[in-house]
């Protein structure tokens, strides 16, 4: 049935009556100024011609540029294009009327007429002023730079094709020409349904970018209901919206007229108040319909279609998403107007108390429905290459800080691309999300943290940031249980019926919680979910960096929260990246000097990272080829000096040092047949004892010189002493290899294998015999008393680091420092005599030096004996030097034994028969007392206040010394009894 033509309108006799009034009003003004610039004309007779003519043109620069800047050429056009000569002879009429009604203004126009001729300029000048004032305002408000944010991502939606991340351009496209493609449909509803963040209004964009190749079909009418939420008729501002849009693109001044009518038929009865009187205003008696026409002809008119956008429809409440759709569902008579709904489905319907009813209400309204989706593929592009291109918007983040955080948002693709990306879509499954994730990255600086140079594993960093942003307060528990130390439900525990780790029993209440937040904990702390193997099995790398681990050895998980909430990032000295980075270096050939050098290592303040090094590049020394077995060796040797030697021998790095020598011998100073060693031949490892004593090859490079030399003096020999001595297979050091190379340099058919006392006493012959030797001519033969050589060591070589500078203003912690430093003077004493005069054979703790004869393989002690006569004949000797009584005393001191194992009564550490004798012959004591006893206890009252500090006590001369005298004294009258009955 065809339709039927609506009944012709009468006029808009508003319209035309404003448009006469501006005729007569534009004739007014003429006129007007007429009068006036004849009034001023006489005043410019003298005036330069140029003069006038430059003023006249400055005026009329300004007026141009006032209407530029205003749109009047723009809104000159589009009257133009209405082609309304209707309009423009009403115009005329109404300049005419003010000619007709001159006569009626005469008054008025002879006092213009009459008025002072200064006026002009001063009428002239105050409209300039109005005119010039926005334009200067407008110039400085464009040539102000704009003060960019502080480098986070804002959450615009794209303007531009070259923008598009998404490739959503073409079906963009596609839909805009779907739409121009339906013409006019009374009742039409595109509805563009998908969730939040999937980028509906960038996809409208898009399309809006092809209406614009058509502006002379279409009009694109955006309406943002949320900016409106509050107003109680979303109708009416619907309707002054589509007014406001019209009328910019199209001159159509009967629109406004008609669209006002529709609104106020639409509200119904309206109140007027009026002098403390409310009159009540009903509407015409025209109907929707009518009113509707009119706005449809109004359209038809001006030939174009209105594409009417409502986005962030489910941003609202129900009730006034429901309003919208009716003030939508009432302008469907409309056959020019064309509606796009953008909207979630599912949000929509969760709103509503009836879910199945909601989308069937909404089915009413919508009759073309385009579901958007994003595919992971292009969410990982934009995280691996597109945000690099200038048209993403990431201008605010300078594009180096992203390149630093390029290592995490690669890390988030490559989880996009594996088996849990649908898992992970929740939470960067738009780039509405994938922007706040890399702002939180942005927040916690962690552009400034090089990852690469940390412990810290992406994935777990990623999963925790991610339970920050979606669930702050799973993660504030997290934060409360697992910092300062304690250690809660979330991370491991070690399993005390098992090898492996475990969760503790309350964490399996965590996983009940809402499947997504569930997930991220399982791939964090879920033992089963991590798969990890037994704990002697995991690597160190592992353990290092996962945040599953949170116990006392490693606060993993703690210093992944202090990077997420305190911004705080472990030093690089405390990661075990630096040291794997620096092991990776040196096996690509870098030289080990260099590495210890950088600013990483800088051995005044970073000691610790030395010592860290070290450990890993011997527990990864098995893989060092020939140089950089080579290097490591000689480095290692030749830093043993720069260590500090303060404290017991496994608190300082120097004496660590020693044993990490030994394993890198062990497990590195020699050469496989190819350079495998795997093929640990007896000829093989025989290169381990040529390093040591500078034989063949090694010739004039021997470890053993190396370690004494002459430049580092008394120290040297305590470094000499604990190699010989870590050398012993009886102490069971693990070192196989060195071991049997020790054997097998003298007795290459010998048996490696077997009792362990033996094999360590034949291996450690001729390395103590060597040994002797050098410590007899540098010390013996040379007549040097070795404790007057430790005593005239200077500070600075045990306190290599500073530390005495560092804390000078610490007098608490100064006396500290220093009362190790003489602990350590005293161990030095103590133990490189010990271990020369030792005459114990492989009881477990090493084969004493003095076990064996100077030369042959008798081993009658004949080094003990020697070093006997050299210490009670020189060293401690009062005839040789005085001050030599000092030695004696401070070693008596420094060999109290503590009363707890000891006969002796006392309390803490007292003299002992047995302790004070240590590796000597009773005798040389019974004789050195008998003979210099007197002298030295006169030295001793002397020197009342001297003090002898071990790293177990202080002793003082007057407080100890009493009890040494009596044991001594008692060692004299034992002898002497003992003597008596062997002469009777």
């Amino acid at each position: 049935m065809a339709k039927a033509k609506p009944e012709m309108k009468m006029p808009e006799l508003m319209v035309f009556l404003r448009t006469l009034a501006v005729g007569f009003l534009l004739a007014e003004v003429w006129r007007v100024s007429t009068y006036l610039g004849n009034n001023f004309a006489p005043k410019l007779i003298n005036v330069n011609f140029y003069a006038t003519a430059s003023f006249i043109s400055c005026i009329a620069l300004i007026c141009f540029l006032y209407i530029l800047k205003r749109g009047g050429l723009s809104h000159a056009a589009r009257i133009v294009r209405s082609g309304r000569v209707d309009l423009l002879f009403a115009t005329i009429v109404g300049a005419c009327a003010n000619e007709l009604l001159s006569l009626k203004l005469e008054v008025f126009h002879k006092a213009i007429q009459g008025a002072d001729p200064y006026w002009t300029p001063a009428v002239l000048a105050l409209l300039c002023t109005i005119l010039i004032s926005p334009l200067v305002q407008a110039y400085f408000a464009d040539t102000q730079k704009d003060s960019s944010q502080l480098y986070f991502l804002a959450d615009d939606e794209i303007q531009q094709n070259n923008e598009d991340a998404l490739g959503s351009e073409s079906q963009a496209e596609s839909f805009a020409k779907t739409v121009m493609a339906s013409n006019a449909h009374p009742g039409l509803v595109f509805g563009i349904d998908g969730p939040w963040g999937v980028g509906k209004t960038s996809f409208i964009n898009l399309a809006a970018r092809h209406w614009e190749k058509h502006s002379n079909e279409v009009i694109v009418c955006r309406f943002e209901p949320l900016r409106f939420a509050s107003e109680p008729d979303l109708t009416d501002r619907l309707i002054k919206e589509l007014s406001a849009t019209i009328q910019r693109e199209a001159y159509a001044p009967e629109f406004r007229p008609a669209a006002t009518r529709y609104s106020r038929l639409i509200k119904g009865k309206a109140d007027i108040s009026f002098l403390g009187f409310k009159l009540a205003v009903e509407p015409s008696q025209e109907t929707l319909d009518e009113l509707l026409d009119d706005i449809d002809t109004v359209l038809r008119r001006i030939g174009r279609r209105v594409i009417i956008v409502i986005d962030d429809l489910d941003r609202l409440d129900a009730k006034t998403a429901n309003s919208v759709l009716f003030a939508t569902r009432r302008t469907f008579k409309l056959s020019q107007a064309t509606f796009i709904l953008c909207y979630d489905t599912e949000i929509l319907a969760g709103v509503q108390e009836e879910t199945s009813r909601a989308r069937e209400f909404l089915e009413k309204f919508v009759t073309v429905k385009l579901s958007l989706f994003i595919d992971s593929t292009s969410i990982r592009n934009f995280l691996t290459r597109d945000w690099r291109n200038e048209e993403q918007k990431l201008a605010s983040v300078p594009s180096d800080t992203m390149v630093q955080l390029g290592a995490v948002l690669s890390e988030l693709a490559n989880i996009l691309e594996g088996d849990n990306a649908a898992s992970y879509l929740p939470f960067v499954g738009n780039l509405r999300k994938v922007k706040r994730f890399v702002n939180a990255l942005l927040i916690l600086q962690m552009e400034r943290s090089d990852l690469s140079r940390t412990d810290f594993n992406k994935v777990d960093l990623i999963n925790l940031i991610l339970l920050h942003l979606f669930y702050p307060g799973t993660f504030r528990l997290i934060y409360a249980e697992e910092t300062e130390g304690r250690s809660g439900r979330y991370s491991l525990k070690r399993n005390t019926e098992s090898d492996y780790f475990m969760n503790s029993p309350e964490f399996s209440g965590q996983l009940e919680k809402e499947p997504a937040q569930a997930f991220l904990l399982r791939q964090l702390f879920d033992a089963k979910t991590l798969e990890l193997p037994a704990r002697a099995d995991i690597e160190q790398s592992v353990r290092a960096s996962r945040a599953c681990f949170n116990h006392e050895e490693s606060r993993n998980l703690e210093n992944y929260l202090k990077l997420i909430v305190r911004f705080a990032t472990p030093e690089p000295q405390d990661t075990f990246a630096l040291y794997q980075k620096a092991v990776t270096a040196v096996m690509n050939g870098e030289k080990i000097a260099t590495i210890l050098s950088s600013n990483n290592f800088n051995l005044a303040v970073h000691e610790r990272a030395h010592d860290q090094f070290w450990r890993l590049l011997v527990n990864s020394s098995s893989n060092l080829n020939d140089i950089a077995a080579e290097d490591a060796i000689n480095t290692l040797v030749e830093y043993l000096p720069r260590y500090a030697s303060i404290g017991r021998f496994d608190g300082s790095l120097r004496h660590r040092s020693i044993y990490a020598l030994l394993r890198l011998l062990d497990r590195a100073g020699w050469s496989g047949k190819g350079g495998n060693r795997l093929e640990n031949s007896n000829e093989n490892v025989r290169e381990i004892a040529r390093r040591i004593f500078g034989e063949e090859e090694y010739k004039n490079k021997g470890l053993l010189d190396r370690l004494a030399n002459d430049n580092r003096g008394a120290l040297g020999w305590n470094d000499l002493m604990l190699f010989r001595l870590q050398c012993s297979a009886d102490r069971q050091g693990q070192l196989y290899n060195l071991h049997r190379a020790l054997i097998v340099f003298d007795h290459p058919d010998a048996e490696t294998s077997g009792a362990v006392g033996g094999l360590a006493i034949m291996g450690m012959r001729r390395i103590s015999q060597i040994i002797f030797a050098k410590f007899k001519a540098d010390y013996i033969d040379r007549k040097v008393n070795f404790y007057a050589a430790v005593d005239a060591i200077p500070v600075e070589n045990f306190d290599t680091t500073g530390l005495l500078l560092i804390h000078k203003n610490d007098p608490k912690l100064k006396n500290v420092i220093v009362s190790n430093i003489l602990a350590s003077r005293s161990g030095v004493k103590s133990f490189v005599i010990y271990q020369l005069c030792n005459s114990k054979g492989a009881d477990g703790s090493g084969v004493g030096c003095g076990y064996y004869n100077e030369l042959g393989v008798e081993d009658n002690h004949g080094i003990s004996r020697l070093i006997d006569n050299y210490v009670f004949g020189f060293c401690f000797n009062p005839k040789v030097d005085e001050d030599n009584a000092y030695h004696f005393l401070d070693y008596c001191l420094s060999n109290l034994s503590n009363s707890y194992f000891e006969v002796t009564p006392g309390d803490g550490f007292v003299a002992a028969r047995n302790g004070l004798i240590g590796c000597f012959d009773i005798e040389s004591f019974a004789q050195y007392w008998r003979e210099h006893g007197a002298f030295v206890r006169a030295k001793a009252e002397e020197m009342s206040n001297r003090k002898v500090v071990t790293s177990n006590y202080v002793a003082s001369y007057t407080d100890d010394l009493n009890g040494v005298f009596k044991v001594l004294d008692g060692i004299v009258d034992e002898r002497e009894i003992q003597h008596s009955r062997t002469n009777n």
